[in-house]
């Protein structure tokens, strides 16, 4: 009889009590996966911008280290060279119809609107960074290649496409700007007075569906005029 009443009294939880304790324990699980699921995105992000940063750096340390080097000069035969004022010329001194690394990209700038179909682990898809023929090439074909390759077919980057349709999606861009008081191509200059061209360099490089924006300024050139 004691026994009996005393199983009597334990009666548990009633189904009310059950639910809200189901309730607090989803609840709990759901913010551990959110916060879970937001630091893999940090992560991700946070990788993504860091090779973008390299990248971007990587371009203007191409520019700039091959500024004086001419778009489409066999290098073994060097037709022009660069005087004294940094145009390139002929080796009597006339004038070179081969553009400068800076003025070539100026004129021929680089764009890539959309995502690549190459991109990811799928190496059969990707093509080599160098060409055979590199050694016929200048160095401005050569890193231009490269550039076209890692960008062009997202090597390295991440591409999304913006469902939203608000941005789109992740572009990546190198641009040259010339700047200068008089001359072809030249944009508006600071100072009537200052006749030097000068060149400035962007690359920007949109990512996570467009929404991020890392942008890179650089003096690519500087021609000083005569």
């Amino acid at each position: 009889m004691t026994n009996i009443v005393k199983y009597k009294l334990q009666k548990g939880i009633s189904l009310v009590e059950a639910l809200v304790s189901t309730a607090i324990v989803a609840i709990g699980f759901l913010a551990v996966f959110q916060l879970v699921n937001y630091s893999v995105n940090s992560i991700d992000v946070s990788a993504e911008r860091t090779k973008i940063n390299y990248i971007t750096s990587m371009i203007a340390e191409d520019m700039i280290g091959s500024r004086d080097q001419t778009h489409g000069d066999n290098p073994a035969s060097k037709d022009c060279i660069i005087n004294d004022y940094g145009k390139p010329v002929t080796k009597d001194g006339e004038e070179c119809t081969l553009l400068k690394y800076a003025d070539y990209i100026e004129k021929n700038p680089i764009e890539f609107p959309s995502c690549s179909d190459k991109g990811g682990p799928i190496f059969n898809k990707v093509t080599s960074i160098y060409e055979k023929e590199e050694v016929t090439k200048s160095a401005p074909e050569n890193k231009i290649n490269r550039w076209n390759v890692i960008l062009g077919e997202d090597r390295y980057l991440k591409c999304r496409s913006d469902p939203s349709k608000k941005t789109d999606g992740d572009t990546k861009s190198i641009k040259v700007f010339k700047i200068c008081a008089t001359g072809t191509g030249c944009m508006s200059g600071s100072s009537d007075t200052i006749f030097d061209e000068l060149y400035i360099g962007r690359v920007e490089i949109n990512t996570n569906g467009g929404n991020k924006r890392r942008s890179l300024y650089f003096q690519a050139d500087y021609i000083f005029k005569e």
